[in-house]
């Protein structure tokens, strides 16, 4: 082979080294800027995970401070009491209630009884000291009705005290006093007149506690755990039919 060709030979090879080398270049280049996005993509991710790690630390020392704060203002209660006292009133009351129970419990034995709470509207039935179930009720509404005829006045309130069972009626019929009809701007009828009977007012039972007090059923249920009545205790029909269906006659009655 002649000098010309071998030197012709080697500046192709030299020219085809310089080609791959630029070609090696630019792949090289292309790749670091890839491997860059993805650092920047990287860093930039890391960052908001940050933030939000240090927001969610925040939150939580937040949350942990109310939380506290609330815990020390209940126990101001115990920390700032009324008066020096207040403890020891507080420990006496709870003597005195302990006593109390004891006393009912020898009292009740473990007799069913009736209990109607005239300021919570509540009727409980017990078996001794065990409540067995608890009810709404109304009881009365308070005020006072006044006959201007004759003068007369009715107060329509609830009597407290202990009463018992006297009688136990089905389908009871309402023989409606002479309030019923001063309350309505009506005449007054004789006794035993026939327009003083009221069929279905009173429910499907009626337990007769005397000196026309009564628990009874109403049509208005809706009003239960108020005082609306006249007096009388009113029940649901289903809590009425269970009352009924326990509680015998001479069944005690603690109103209060």
């Amino acid at each position: 082979m002649t000098d010309s060709a071998k030197r012709g030979l080697v500046a192709a090879a030299y020219f085809l080294w310089l080609v791959a080398f630029g070609v090696g270049i630019v792949r090289l280049r292309a790749s670091y800027l890839q491997s860059s996005n993805a650092l920047k993509q990287t860093q930039a991710l890391t960052t908001q995970l940050l933030d939000t790690s240090v927001a969610i630390d925040e939150a939580s020392r937040h949350a942990q401070a109310g939380s506290r704060e609330m815990e020390f203002l209940r126990s101001l209660v115990s920390l700032l009491p009324e008066s020096k006292s207040f403890a020891r009133t507080q420990r006496a009351m709870l003597d005195e209630i302990e006593v109390l129970r004891v006393k009912v419990s020898r009292k009740v034995k473990n007799d069913l009884h009736i209990l109607v709470d005239t300021r919570a509207n509540k009727l409980y039935v017990k078996q001794g000291l065990l409540l067995l179930w608890e009810a709404d009720c109304s009881v009365g509404r308070g005020g006072i009705l006044q006959d201007k005829v004759t003068g007369r006045r009715w107060e329509f309130v609830t009597p407290r005290g202990v009463f018992d069972v006297r009688e136990k009626i089905e389908n009871p019929l309402w023989i409606k006093p002479d309030w019923a009809f001063v309350e309505e701007n009506k005449p007054v009828p004789p006794p035993g007149d026939v327009s003083r009977q009221a069929a279905g007012e009173l429910g499907g039972y009626v337990l007769n506690l005397g000196d026309g007090y009564l628990i009874h059923g109403t049509k208005d249920e809706a009003s239960l755990g108020r005082g609306v009545s006249h007096g009388c205790v009113r029940l649901g029909a289903e809590d009425l039919k269970r009352v009924h269906e326990v509680a015998p006659r001479g069944t005690r009655v603690y109103i209060y």
